[in-house]
């Protein structure tokens, strides 16, 4: 008898529980629509806006190498037939936590960021070199690096004209290979 109340008793707690829980519903239309109140959070690989459009790679497509002189951060991203987008950042400074400077002069760095996304696969690719911008090194250990990023850089095609994009909201989260 003991044991069927604490069952019971169980399974009432359960139902309470669950039912004292909203399920975050709109009433729209006559039609109930469930709100997506979660956002996605970052955990690791790398990702910022170009030019206001997400750009996302997953932890395995993404490191970063260092020595006692400088470090490099590589992304890449395969998009389909050959045709792809990726990040080069190269640093000639020791890799620590911190501001870095992203230049023109490459002091004490700079970007490329290459595609070919909107060309035939076997095209060449246009290469954007980082204009100004900073990198944030917030979190460095033995096996990974953690960080933000900003920058603007500049291609120029074949025709002479110079073409800027806006790189905003980067993170990065990358093992050290």
């Amino acid at each position: 008898m003991k044991k069927i109340f604490t069952i019971l008793f169980a399974l009432m707690l359960t139902l309470a529980i669950g039912c004292g829980k909203s399920d975050k519903t709109d009433k729209t239309d006559g039609k109930d629509t469930k709100k997506d109140e979660k956002k996605t959070e970052f955990v690791s690989g790398f990702t910022c806006k170009i030019d206001g459009k997400e750009f996302t790679l997953p932890d395995s497509i993404c490191y970063a190498r260092k020595d006692d002189k400088s470090f490099t951060i590589y992304a890449k991203i395969d998009i389909e037939k050959g045709q792809y987008d990726d990040f080069f950042f190269f640093f000639e400074t020791q890799l620590k936590t911190g501001d870095f400077n992203i230049s023109k002069e490459n002091k004490p760095g700079h970007v490329q960021y290459r595609t070919n996304k909107n060309k035939p696969a076997d095209a060449e690719y246009i290469q954007y070199w980082s204009d100004a911008g900073k990198l944030t090194i917030t979190k460095v250990d033995d096996k990974s690096i953690e960080g933000t990023f900003s920058f603007t850089a500049t291609a120029t095609d074949e025709s002479g004209a110079e073409k800027k994009i806006n790189i905003t909201d980067g993170k990065l989260k990358v093992k050290i290979n």
